[in-house]
């Protein structure tokens, strides 16, 4: 279960989190608790950055919360 820390403080820019999901290769991941608001009832989700990748999509997965990050890009060379 994700603790959704926007219900408290929604102007919260960082905080703590631990994976506890992801989907292998870590482009989609499950923290224990988030402050990105997912896209609900026609709101836009939040956008940040979860260890210095951009998130592109967060998902209301009952009662997680999933992250999709962008594909790290990594130098060549």
């Amino acid at each position: 279960m994700t603790l959704r820390l926007y219900y408290t403080s929604s102007t919260l820019l960082d905080f703590p989190a631990t994976v506890i999901d992801h989907d292998g290769d870590l482009t989609r991941v499950v923290l224990d608790q988030t402050a990105f608001y997912p896209t609900s009832g026609g709101q836009p989700h939040d956008t940040g950055m979860l260890g210095g990748v951009p998130v592109i999509d967060v998902i209301d997965d009952d009662e997680r919360i999933a992250g999709d990050r962008a594909k790290e890009r990594h130098a060549v060379d």
